[in-house]
């Protein structure tokens, strides 16, 4: 199985010319989020989803946003809606977009609610964003449900065979993993070297 790769974090519409839209096939965008230095406007999302190749499916990554927030992603054009925290329950009812769920791994297992629209199931680090990873064992007995499995948390292009390996994912998420370490935006080198290792643990 081809494991497929979301480079989470787009802050720029320049950073868009480092995703093949061959080997990438989601990346995120943090809105409504002002605590996260990622945190871009919508209008500036607008801009980098017009630069970014449109094989590539655009995520708005938020935290438990309101259904007026929700519905303004939705009118930007964006393909799905991460949430994190907080799901209102109105939301479920109208929006249109897919919804990708997202648990954050903290001390026991997770909460994982049926609801029927959530498309997929993101399993992120205790602290989302922190670039922390978590043990990826604990996902082992969780049914599916039919539902996409994404793992984000802490990946690299050191530990993402590994992770793969263990949770056999449909996705991978990466973010800081993925970034400068002495200045802020995506490294284009690390991201190539991200694609290679998710390919190489593909057994391609």
């Amino acid at each position: 199985m081809k494991t497929k790769i979301k480079i989470c974090g787009i802050t720029t519409p320049e950073e868009t010319e480092y995703l093949p839209p061959e080997e990438v096939d989601f990346m995120g965008m943090v809105l409504f989020c002002p605590k996260s230095r990622r945190n871009i406007s919508l209008g500036r999302a607008m801009e980098i989803m017009e630069a970014a190749p449109k094989e590539i499916q655009k995520t708005a990554v938020t935290v438990s946003p309101s259904l007026e927030q929700a519905l303004a992603i939705e009118k930007a054009g964006f393909d799905c809606i991460q949430i994190h925290g907080a799901l209102d329950s109105r939301m479920i009812r109208t929006i249109h977009i897919p919804i990708i769920r997202a648990v954050n791994m903290k001390e026991g297992m997770p909460t994982i609610e049926d609801n029927a629209p959530v498309r997929a199931w993101l399993f992120d680090a205790a602290q989302p964003g922190s670039g922390k990873s978590f043990d990826w064992n604990r996902l082992a007995g969780i049914p599916r449900g039919g539902k996409k499995w994404i793992l984000a948390g802490g990946l690299t292009p050191v530990n993402v065979g590994e992770a793969i390996a263990i949770v056999h994912p449909d996705m991978v998420d990466v973010s800081s993993g993925v970034e400068y370490e002495d200045r802020k935006g995506k490294d284009p080198e690390k991201i190539a070297a991200f694609i290679r290792a998710v390919r190489e643990a593909d057994g391609e």
